[in-house]
């Protein structure tokens, strides 16, 4: 007889597979770099064969995946624009809840994201096919970043002589993984005093002291 094909099971298995690998490789490039993590060692640590990996792309991919999956809690390439959270930053009444809420919401996407993304980085640097998604990270969170700015706009004046170009640029530039990399592993800040540091450092650089907030 034949055996009944099973195909919600199945397609279940894969769905929880897929989560493993993409979990696994997001630990390992976090952990000890883009370089030194293997698709052999993802498929250990997830508990898989080697071409169950590869079934979901290189190496590259695997990077890619395992950004999304720790932005937006899975690997759908999901844009932070869409989640209830950045909703909240520029639905704000005022100035003063809104750099309250940057600080919260940002402090905990990169808390989780700054080990990965510093990987990242490191493999753009060496990896042409990582650069080309390196490039369009970027694009897209300096695009999340003039959302943001915008919304500050419109319950406070821009300090002097800042237009919402230069001050996308600056908080995209200033704001990221690197000063929480540092102020977290060298200073030991907390995940309090890292909400503090980003609330006071955008309404530093968006709107400056004295300010109508």
């Amino acid at each position: 007889m034949t055996r009944k094909y099973d195909a919600p099971r199945r397609a279940e298995q894969a769905t929880i597979t897929r989560a493993a690998i993409v979990e696994a490789a997001a630990e390992l490039f976090a952990a000890q770099g883009y370089g030194a993590t293997t698709v052999g060692a993802i498929a250990t640590r997830a508990s898989v064969s080697a071409r169950s990996v590869y079934a979901l792309g290189g190496k590259a991919d695997l990077l890619s995946l395992a950004l999304d999956h720790v932005i937006a809690g899975d690997d759908r390439a999901a844009p932070l624009v869409e989640g209830e959270e950045f909703a909240d930053v520029v639905q704000a009444d005022s100035t003063t809840e809104r750099a309250r809420l940057v600080g919260r919401f940002g402090a905990a996407l990169l808390l989780r994201l700054y080990p990965l993304y510093r990987a990242f980085e490191q493999a753009a640097a060496v990896d042409g096919e990582v650069a080309a998604l390196w490039r369009d990270y970027q694009a897209r969170r300096r695009s999340d970043v003039r959302r943001v700015v915008e919304a500050f706009e419109q319950t406070s004046r821009l300090r002097p002589g800042l237009d919402t170009d230069t001050a996308t640029d600056t908080v995209w530039a200033l704001i990221g993984w690197h000063p929480v990399a540092l102020l977290v592993e060298e200073l030991g800040y907390d995940r309090p005093r890292i909400e503090r540091w980003l609330e006071d450092t955008i309404t530093a650089l968006l709107i400056g002291s004295g300010a109508d907030r």
